[in-house]
C-alpha cells in the first residue's frame, strides 16, 4: 500500500533528485524491527481500511496518530501499479538498497512486481495518506480509455509486471487535499460512504493526475453516445437511489468506464454521482417528513444511522431542517 505506492529503483533519477537520501549518515531509527504490514487493521492509534473500488483496483486509508515513529515491512502478493497521496507528515522508505523520504501534500506515482520486498517508517507527529492500487492489466484500461496519464506515469506502468519504479508527479492542489481531509472525517456509513469514498477516490485521479497532461476531449459538447448514457445512469439512480450501485457498478450498466461517466455526468447534470444520489436521498426524505414521518424514521429510510448527521445534511442540501419541514406539515 503506502509502502508499495512508492518501490523504487535507482534508475529513477527523478526520485534521487527530489527525496533526501535514507542512509546512515541521516536515519534516526532501526529498520530490523519492522513489523509486517496488513491493509485492514484497527487499533489504539492507527486505522487502515481498504475499500474495493472494482475487480483489481482498491482504495486503501491509512491513519496513524502521533507517537513512536513505526517501522513496517511488505511484499507484494500481486504485480501492482499505483498512486500515494499524502495528506499529513511523510514517510521513509527503504527497498534494494535505495531509499528516499516523502513529504505532506505529494503525489506519487508507482509500480512494483509480485514479490517485490519494502521497509518504510511512518513519523512519529502522525500520518495520514490515500493509496489507490491497480491490477496493471486493469490500469492499461482505465488510463487508456477514461484518463490519460502523464509521461512519467505512463512509464513506471509500462514495467510494473517486471521491475519496481516510483515517482513524485505532483503537489496535492487545495481542493484535492480537502477532498482527501474528507475522506478521513465523512460520517456516512454503510452504502452511502462507498460511493462517497468511490466518488473521492475518483476525483482524485481525475482532478490531480488528469491536471498533468492535456485532454482535449474535455473540451467542448458531450458527444451523444456520452449523452445517451448519463441520462442512463441518471435514471438508473432514480429507481435506486435509496440502494446505489458502486461507481464502477453503474459505468458497467450504461456501458462505459468509471472516468467517463463521473466526467459526463457533471458536464450534463452541472452535479457529481453522489451529489445527484444526495439530492435524490434529501428530495425524498422531505417527502417522507410531509408525509408525517418522524426525522429519525426519515433518516433510517434513506440510509442514515445518526439523525443529527441527516438533518445536517439535509440543512445544507435543502436549505431547511427535517424537523421544520415536519412542523409545516402537522
Amino acid at each position: 500500500m503506502i509502502h508499495s505506492i512508492f518501490l523504487a529503483k535507482a534508475k529513477y533519477r527523478a526520485v534521487r533528485q527530489s527525496c533526501p537520501p535514507l542512509n546512515s549518515a541521516n536515519a534516526d531509527f532501526d529498520l530490523s524491527g519492522a513489523r509486517n504490514w496488513q491493509h485492514s487493521a484497527r487499533s489504539d492509534g492507527q486505522a487502515v481500511e481498504t475499500v474495493e473500488l472494482r475487480s483489481g483496483a482498491s482504495l486503501i486509508l491509512s491513519e496513524f496518530e502521533a507517537g513512536e515513529a513505526r517501522v513496517f515491512r511488505f511484499t507484494e502478493p500481486e504485480d501492482m501499479f499505483g498512486f500515494g497521496f499524502h495528506l499529513q507528515d511523510g514517510a521513509r522508505f527503504c527497498f534494494d538498497g535505495f531509499d528516499f523520504a516523502t513529504r505532506a501534500l505529494d503525489v506519487w506515482v508507482c509500480a512494483a512486481p509480485r514479490g517485490a520486498p519494502s521497509q518504510f517508517v511512518l513519523p512519529a507527529k502522525g500520518f495520514r495518506t490515500v493509496s489507490i492500487r491497480f491490477d496493471p492489466e486493469v490500469a492499461e484500461e482505465y488510463f487508456d480509455e477514461g484518463l490519460a496519464l502523464p509521461a512519467q506515469a505512463r512509464d513506471i506502468l509500462k514495467c510494473a509486471r517486471t521491475r519496481t519504479g516510483a515517482a513524485r508527479v505532483a503537489r496535492m492542489e487545495p481542493a484535492a487535499a480537502a477532498r482527501l481531509q474528507s475522506m478521513f472525517t465523512t460520517s456516512y456509513g454503510g452504502a452511502a460512504r462507498r460511493l462517497y469514498l468511490q466518488s473521492c477516490a475518483l476525483d482524485l485521479l481525475a482532478d490531480q493526475i488528469g491536471s498533468l497532461v492535456r485532454q482535449e476531449s474535455d473540451s467542448g459538447a458531450l458527444q451523444p453516445h456520452h449523452r445517451e448514457r448519463v441520462v442512463a445512469a441518471r435514471d438508473y439512480l432514480d429507481r435506486h437511489f435509496r440502494d446505489p450501485p458502486t461507481i464502477p457498478e453503474l459505468a458497467k450498466i450504461v456501458g462505459t468506464n468509471e472516468f467517463t461517466l463521473k466526467r459526463a455526468f457533471k458536464a450534463a447534470f452541472g452535479v457529481t454521482l453522489f451529489g445527484y444520489v444526495l439530492k435524490r436521498r434529501m428530495e425524498h426524505a422531505e417527502l417522507l417528513l410531509l408525509q408525517g414521518t418522524t426525522v429519525a424514521g426519515a433518516a433510517e429510510e434513506v440510509g442514515y444511522d445518526c439523525p443529527r448527521s441527516f438533518s445536517a445534511a439535509f440543512r445544507r442540501q435543502l436549505g431547511k431542517t427535517p424537523s421544520a419541514v415536519r412542523r409545516a406539515a402537522r
